[in-house]
């Protein structure tokens, strides 16, 4: 049994599971859902077959405004200025994108897509109690802001920029993100394993450490993405969870194994800074 879709229901209480990957009382936020990074088609295309010159070209220009915006600012960056960065005429440029409003749509239209993409994913059984929901979704959302973080920065220096319609799109979408974890932490305090605390302010911390991430992240760091997303996603549950709550996210050796090696690692800490001796009887 799986859940089928990946949204969090507007009430706690509405969560239940029922079927084969069926699922009741969840309320669709598939086209909301801010995903916030730069996953387009033809950047998913690059994996599966070689991208013409065109393709190739619009890739460059996309990437040469989206340095642009956050170096310059969005007010700062004129047309010339990327066509300049990519060496081509303005004309040329022209062909692509008739201004640079044009390309910040394209990237936040390419947000919203993706968000589509992602709510077909689906969230194994073992991920079904509050602190699997949870996690899935820290996780999900750090991945994402980590695999494209400049991206995201554009996007949330310049919603203002936008026109009427995207710019409403967008708060609609930071709105159904923001609900999606409120909603999490409510059922997680519920049913009891979860702090008692304000829901609405414990998710705008939870969102807002993933969300900073695209500024402090180094793919050439020295921890990969996939690392640095399991270590978020663990602090934020961490956050909210009651000490005894503490749960397996997988009923596997690897697992309880993963949960030994905390508590050796809060011991060797304990021990390193002036705690009982090893050799103390």
């Amino acid at each position: 049994m799986v859940f089928t879709d990946t949204s969090i229901p507007r009430r706690a209480q509405d969560i239940r599971v029922t079927g084969r990957g069926q699922h009741s009382g969840w309320r669709r936020h598939a086209d909301l859902i801010i995903v916030v990074t730069f996953l387009t088609q033809s950047s998913k295309a690059r994996m599966t077959k070689t991208l013409t010159k065109s393709d190739a070209l619009r890739e460059n220009i996309l990437e040469a405004a989206t340095r642009l915006f956050i170096e310059r600012g969005f007010d700062g960056t004129s047309f010339n200025d990327i066509a300049d960065a990519i060496g081509v005429s303005r004309p040329a440029l022209y062909y692509y994108f008739k201004s640079k409003e044009a390309i910040l749509e394209v990237l936040t239209e390419t947000v919203t897509r993706a968000a589509g993409q992602l709510a077909s994913e689906a969230v194994p059984e073992h991920m079904k109690h509050p602190a699997g929901i949870l996690r899935h979704l820290v996780l999900r959302h750090a991945q994402l802001i980590l695999t494209h973080p400049l991206q995201f920065r554009v996007v949330e220096r310049n919603e203002g920029n936008l026109p009427p319609k995207q710019r409403k799109l967008a708060e609609q979408a930071r709105r159904a993100v923001l609900e999606q974890f409120q909603h999490a932490i409510e059922y997680g305090i519920e049913q009891g394993q979860f702090c008692a605390m304000d829901a609405k302010v414990a998710a705008f911390s939870i969102i807002g450490m993933c969300n900073w991430s695209a500024w402090w992240y180094s793919p050439s760091g020295a921890r990969s993405l996939e690392q640095v997303s399991e270590q978020v996603a663990d602090m934020a549950l961490r956050s909210v969870q009651l000490e005894n709550a503490r749960q397996l996210r997988e009923p596997s050796a690897a697992e309880v194994i993963r949960l030994l090696r905390d508590d050796i690692d809060m011991l060797e800490r304990h021990l390193g800074s002036g705690g009982p001796s090893r050799d103390a009887s």
